[in-house]
């Protein structure tokens, strides 16, 4: 396989086999940021791309496929809502190339997540990745990666996983909030008994904040807002944030009641939104690592399933 692989990209420079067999690689493709976990360690990058030429290339990341460059972290969000209909591919070699960074051919089974409302829709996943072969150039440098087996997880219900043991025997509810969806999912002894996504998000909420602060004579785009708050660039009240969290409240009241559930917030929007949640929701709790949780629940499914694995 490794011969054929390297057949593949002749004339090239030399490249470093992968002698470690196959791997196991997550990735949780976000709206706003992306996740990645492997063999060579754990970190996360913005969601941004750019298929815009740059006169100075060297000084972005990117990946080079098929004679198409795109630039990652910078340039704009995607505005399509299904992520098997995104232009995900450079993005997910880029997070598969460093979280195996150790390595220049790299052959691993994949796990992925999407919101359960999209689940019906991994097949075209399915279909794009698994058993297949890339060959491309990450930030210049020829690498080829080789997707063997690929698990399709979904969001929010994943999490449960990254719950301490003794908490995953209580009657569990789960509210994972992004900057698009709301995942709910409430777990019964350890069984999935509700399972939903509302599309609604903190993209929504900035989107609110832009529009406010355009009636003051600013011009804001929505992935910038989150920035501009945390520099203090702009102002948002406390009633904005406690209104945020009421909407998402009642969004999850039409499927669950969170008083009949040891419930759990988490997503990146939650940690946000942490202090309304602990004042409001005194009964609740956050994820330790709430920005992580879906992936750090991935890595403890998938080990479950490739529990075999290199023997």
């Amino acid at each position: 396989m490794e011969n054929n692989m390297e057949n593949r990209i002749e004339n090239k420079v030399e490249i470093k086999t992968n002698n470690s067999g196959i791997r196991i690689t997550n990735l949780d493709l976000g709206n706003m940021n992306i996740k990645y976990s492997g063999q060579a360690g754990s970190s996360v990058f913005s969601s941004k791309i750019s298929t815009d030429s740059k006169p100075y290339e060297e000084g972005f990341q990117r990946i080079d496929i098929e004679g198409r460059k795109t630039y990652i972290g910078v340039g704009e969000l995607s505005r399509e809502f299904s992520k098997a209909e995104r232009d995900y591919v450079p993005q997910l070699l880029y997070g598969i190339c460093k979280a195996n960074s150790d390595a220049e051919i790299i052959e691993t089974n994949l796990s992925l997540l999407l919101p359960s409302l999209q689940m019906p829709n991994k097949h075209k996943l399915v279909e794009t990745l698994k058993n297949k072969d890339f060959s491309f150039k990450f930030n210049g440098k020829d690498r080829v990666v080789s997707i063997k087996d690929l698990l399709i997880l979904p969001e929010g219900y994943v999490s449960y996983f990254d719950l301490p043991e003794d908490e995953r025997k209580q009657d569990i509810a789960i509210i994972e909030v992004g900057s698009r969806t709301i995942n709910i999912c409430s777990v019964i002894q350890g069984k999935i008994e509700e399972m939903h996504t509302v599309k609604y998000g903190s993209l929504d909420f900035f989107t609110k904040i832009k529009n406010i602060e355009a009636g003051k004579g600013e011009d804001y785009v929505e992935e910038d807002i989150e920035r501009l708050i945390k520099r203090g660039t702009i102002k948002v009240t406390k009633k904005a944030y406690e209104e945020f969290l009421n909407d998402i409240l009642n969004y999850v009241k039409a499927y669950i009641n969170i008083k009949n559930y040891n419930t759990w917030f988490t997503g990146g929007t939650s940690l946000m939104l942490k202090p309304y949640i602990e004042e409001k929701c005194k009964e609740c709790k956050l994820f330790a690592n709430p920005l992580t949780s879906n992936l750090n629940g991935s890595i403890v499914a998938s080990k479950k399933v490739w529990s075999n694995i290199n023997g």
